[in-house]
């Protein structure tokens, strides 16, 4: 099976940070709705926020994937 081209490449990437940045979202407005609604922050809404901050952590991951395709790619462009 052939690589994938750097424009899929970079598709793969656009598509994973935004769903780490989405589910980052929804899951923190969760965790933040539930901790001011007077939950204690252990359990299922610890776990909740957990989770949010991965998301981001995912999404920065493909985030510094993105930077080094677009490097990748502006070096290929030079004569």
């Amino acid at each position: 099976m052939p690589a994938p081209t750097l424009k899929q490449q970079k598709t793969f990437a656009i598509v994973r940070i935004i769903g780490g940045f989405a589910s980052a979202t929804v899951l923190g407005y969760s965790f933040v709705t539930n901790v001011l609604a007077g939950q204690p922050a252990e359990g299922p809404v610890l776990l909740t926020g957990i989770m949010a901050l991965l998301g981001l952590g995912y999404a920065a991951y493909y985030t510094r994937s993105l930077s080094r395709i677009a490097e990748t790619e502006s070096y290929k462009d030079q004569p």
